[in-house]
C-alpha cells in the first residue's frame, strides 16, 4: 500500500528509477539529496536532488528520471555541491512539485503508480517532460521553423534561431500545442511569435498576466490537467485522407488544430474535447468533476467542421466502445478499428 512517509524513514529503502530499474538503497538523507548505494562489490553511489522523488509505494521510492539520466548526472564519489542542483530544469521541477505537495519538504508523498512501474492514467499522460525538450525544434502553427529550445523556465521555454545572427524566442509555455515525436508545435504563427516574443533578454513574469494568455492557460489546463509535467503527443502527420460514406467527400484533416475541438456523434451529442493525438487515434476527454476517457481510432471520424470532429458512432456505444482508462494497446486499437464503419471506396 501506498503511504506518505517522513523522510526519515526513508533510510535503507530501495530506489527505483521512472524506467523501473533499480537505483540502491538510501544511505543518507540531507536537505538537498539522497545518497544511494548500488551494489556489494563494485559499488556505485548516487547523490540524485530531493525534488526528483515521485513518491513512495510501500516498498520503493520512485524518482522521475530514467537510470541512465541518474548516472549521467549523480552518480559520484562524493556529495556535490548543492549549487550544481540549480539548473532551471531542476527549478521547475522544485516548484512544481512544492506546488502539488506543499508538506515535501517533511514527508515523501505517495506514490500511485504500481510496484511493477507502471503508471496511473493522469502520469502516462504526461507526455514529453519539460526538462526533455531542450534542443527539439519549435515550429509555429504555420509550420515555419522558428528554432531550437535553449532553456525553459517556470513561464516560457526560449528558442534560439539562427547561428550567425541569432534570435531568441521567448514563449510562453502554454502556447506550445504539442510534440510530434520530433518537432514541437507552438499555436501561434511565426509573424505572432516574432512580433510579440523576439527580444534579447527573458520577459518579465507580469508579461504573461494578460487575458488573453490566462485564457489560453485555463483551456489548455481544462483538456490536458498534466500539462504542467509536460508537453502532449501529437500525431506526426499534419493530416489523412478519410472518404467520408455520408458525404462523399475526402477529409484533410488537420491533426494540429483539432486539439481542444469538440467531438460529436452521430445523434449530435457532444462527448467532450480532444486531448491529445496519435498516429491511429484521438483521446478524448469528458467531464470536469467525474473524467471519462474514450479512445477513438481515426477511423471512425466521418467529418470536420473547423470547431467539431463528428464520429461514425451513436453516443449510447461511446462508453462500452472506447472507454478506458488507460491508452490502448497497438492489438486493441486493431481490434476496435476491426469493427468501424464501412465506408465508400
Amino acid at each position: 500500500m501506498a503511504d506518505i512517509i517522513s523522510w526519515d524513514k526513508a533510510i535503507d529503502k530501495k530506489v527505483k528509477s521512472s524506467d523501473s530499474q533499480d537505483l540502491g538503497k538510501v544511505q543518507s538523507i540531507t536537505k538537498d539529496f539522497i545518497q544511494t548505494k548500488e551494489g556489494l562489490v563494485s559499488k556505485n553511489y548516487y547523490y540524485i536532488p530531493k525534488y526528483y522523488i515521485q513518491g513512495y509505494d510501500g516498498d520503493n521510492l520512485w524518482i522521475s528520471l530514467t537510470k541512465d539520466e541518474v548516472k549521467s548526472r549523480y552518480e559520484k564519489e562524493k556529495a556535490p555541491d548543492p549549487s550544481e542542483f540549480e539548473t532551471p530544469e531542476y527549478t521547475e521541477r522544485r516548484t512544481t512539485m512544492t506546488k502539488d505537495f506543499p508538506d515535501f519538504a517533511n514527508n515523501i508523498p505517495a506514490h500511485t503508480g504500481s510496484k511493477s512501474g507502471q503508471t496511473t492514467t493522469s502520469q502516462d499522460m504526461v507526455g514529453l517532460p519539460w526538462e526533455k525538450i531542450l534542443d527539439k525544434k519549435v515550429k509555429s502553427s504555420d509550420s515555419q521553423e522558428i528554432g531550437e529550445v535553449e532553456s525553459v523556465s517556470t513561464d516560457y521555454i526560449e528558442v534560439k534561431e539562427g547561428t550567425v545572427s541569432k534570435k531568441h524566442y521567448y514563449i510562453p509555455k502554454y502556447y506550445i500545442q504539442g510534440f510530434d515525436g520530433k518537432d514541437l508545435f507552438a499555436s501561434l504563427t511565426k509573424d505572432e511569435i516574432k512580433d510579440k516574443y523576439q527580444r534579447d533578454s527573458p520577459p518579465s513574469e507580469s508579461e504573461f498576466k494578460t487575458q488573453q494568455y490566462e485564457e489560453q492557460m485555463k483551456k489548455t489546463e481544462s483538456a490536458y490537467p498534466q500539462f504542467r509535467y509536460g508537453v502532449p503527443f501529437m500525431a506526426k502527420e499534419s493530416g489523412v485522407a478519410i472518404e467520408s460514406e455520408s458525404s462523399g467527400k475526402t477529409l484533410n484533416i488537420p491533426w494540429e488544430e483539432v486539439i481542444h475541438k469538440h467531438v460529436r456523434t452521430t445523434d449530435n451529442i457532444d462527448i467532450g474535447d480532444v486531448e491529445t493525438v496519435g498516429n491511429e487515434f484521438i483521446a478524448v476527454r469528458e467531464g470536469d468533476v467525474k473524467i471519462h476517457h474514450y479512445y477513438i481510432p481515426k477511423s471512425y471520424i466521418n467529418n470536420y467542421d473547423g470547431s467539431s470532429l463528428w464520429i461514425d458512432v451513436p453516443s449510447a456505444l461511446v462508453s462500452g466502445k472506447f472507454e478506458r482508462e488507460t491508452e490502448p494497446t497497438p492489438e486493441e486499437i486493431k481490434m476496435m478499428s476491426k469493427e468501424e464503419p464501412k465506408r465508400t471506396q
